[in-house]
């Protein structure tokens, strides 16, 4: 028995640990399209789950869990406003197109190149979100990357993922799982040409570019927690002077 409570307990722990993962790494700061794919997930009624494998995942993968008004960039075809859907799990995009209204057509990560999400009120999207394909952007990962960012030095970006979590309520049911939707900083250096991931706090960051400036009075700990995403802007952009 007190083993058994150990494993509950234990797993209990490791999924909280991952909410509040899924909320962003910045305490006071919650990622908009977390939040939203979050609480449709809680929305879902019992018995709505997506087959992957041997699993039953419940959530939505989708960036903000619905369709997206978007233009889409590659080097063989362009196409403005058209309906899409963003996976974040397998990092595929699937796009509706007049020939085809109902059933969408699936990229696989490279078959476009970049994407461009319009303001959206249904989905709380209140300004157009850039995404380039990772090695575009100078990472070696086959995933999209949000642009944040970008000068002529450095640039800073965010990439969305989802992965299969344990369901917190669920004690039986050993193949049931769920979407957990998890956001990451990166930042590309044209000098050095490679990407680095980073944690968005003020101490952090100071350490992370004290050898090209100090940025340690650009933003204060209070920016960090309210907007770090405008926190950084201010500090890349007098990083890149010059």
């Amino acid at each position: 028995m007190k083993t058994l409570f150990s494993f509950f307990f234990s797993l209990l722990l490791s999924v909280s640990t991952r909410d509040i993962a899924a909320q962003g790494s910045v305490p006071g700061y919650h990622d908009p399209a977390l939040s939203r794919n979050k609480l449709l997930r809680e929305q879902q009624g019992e018995g709505v789950y997506k087959l992957i494998g041997a699993y039953k995942v419940k959530g939505i993968s989708y960036l903000f869990g619905q369709k997206l008004v978007a233009d889409i960039f590659s080097v063989k075809e362009t196409a403005a406003n058209v309906n899409i859907n963003y996976d974040t799990y397998n990092q595929e995009i699937e796009f509706f197109s007049t020939e085809s209204p109902a059933k969408p057509l699936v990229k696989t990560p490279g078959d476009i190149d970049s994407f461009v999400v319009k303001p959206q009120a249904d989905a709380g999207i209140n300004e157009e979100l850039h995404f380039i394909y990772g090695p575009l952007a100078g990472s070696s990962e086959k995933a999209y990357f949000q642009v944040i960012t970008s000068g002529k030095r450095f640039s800073l970006y965010k990439r969305y993922k989802s992965e299969l979590g344990y369901v917190s309520d669920n004690y039986i049911q050993s193949e049931l799982r769920q979407f957990d939707m998890l956001s990451d900083y990166f930042y590309y250096d044209a000098v050095t040409k490679k990407m680095k991931k980073i944690k968005l706090n003020l101490s952090n960051v100071t350490k992370e570019f004290k050898s090209v400036k100090d940025v340690s009075g650009i933003a204060t700990n209070d920016d960090f927690t309210s907007d770090p995403e405008g926190a950084m802007r201010k500090i890349f952009a007098v990083l890149n002077e010059g």
